[in-house]
């Protein structure tokens, strides 16, 4: 039987140039480039530039988002970005300040639990982050690679910007995947997950294909 192939990330529509989370996209002729050549009729050969805000659509983040010192997209090893992940169904989980420790765990214990050395992916629900707790237990299993269908993990109530919940990450040296999709089309609790993003020296984020494979 063939693997079932689950694409996660989400489709990026191209923007106008004063959107916040912009993604420009400019076609040119690319034969005006080439001085002689002429494009026959009915031909289309073009290229394209790309002005983006790289925390835009399904994307990642490196330690180097909140770490002067932190790996960028370059540096961190591929096989960080691929393997077993868990699908942890956080659907339901409500909390004030975040999903609780005790739902995360709740949803590990559902899953199968956690190994050191795994990817985490939280389905998320009512609640879109995660409490302090709730994560730091995560990276205490061991954890390398972080994902959530949402737009992130930050404490929405803490108005200092402190980052809290990405250093624990960031200092882990685990990145992290936001704005995932299509976790509601897995019908395994564990799949194989891969992550690339193009390693760029020097940036701290891109946009990437996440695919899912289950089997």
């Amino acid at each position: 039987m063939a693997p079932h192939i689950v694409d996660l990330t989400r489709v990026i529509q191209p923007t106008g140039p004063d959107d916040e989370r912009k993604f420009v996209v400019n076609i040119h002729n690319a034969l005006a480039e080439i001085p002689g050549k002429q494009r026959p009729a009915g031909e289309w050969y073009v290229m394209s530039d790309v002005a983006l805000m790289n925390h835009v659509g399904t994307h990642i983040e490196m330690p180097f988002h909140c770490l002067k010192e932190g790996a960028d997209l370059a540096q961190i090893p591929v096989e960080q970005l691929c393997g077993e992940a868990v699908i942890l169904d956080l659907s339901e989980a409500e909390a004030e300040f975040g999903v609780t420790l005790a739902q995360v765990q709740t949803a590990a214990a559902k899953a199968g639990g956690i190994h050191p050395g795994d990817i985490a992916f939280g389905r998320m629900g009512p609640t879109k982050y995660f409490s302090t707790e709730g994560l730091a237990w995560l990276v205490e299993q061991g954890i390398k690679l972080m994902g959530v269908d949402s737009g992130g993990v930050e404490l929405t109530h803490d108005t200092t910007h402190a980052n809290v919940n990405h250093l624990l990450l960031f200092r882990a040296g685990i990145p992290l995947i936001e704005n995932l999709t299509n976790l509601d089309a897995l019908n395994q609790s564990w799949v194989h997950v891969y992550a690339l993003p193009v390693p760029v020296s020097g940036l701290d984020a891109f946009p990437l294909r996440v695919i899912a494979v289950e089997n």
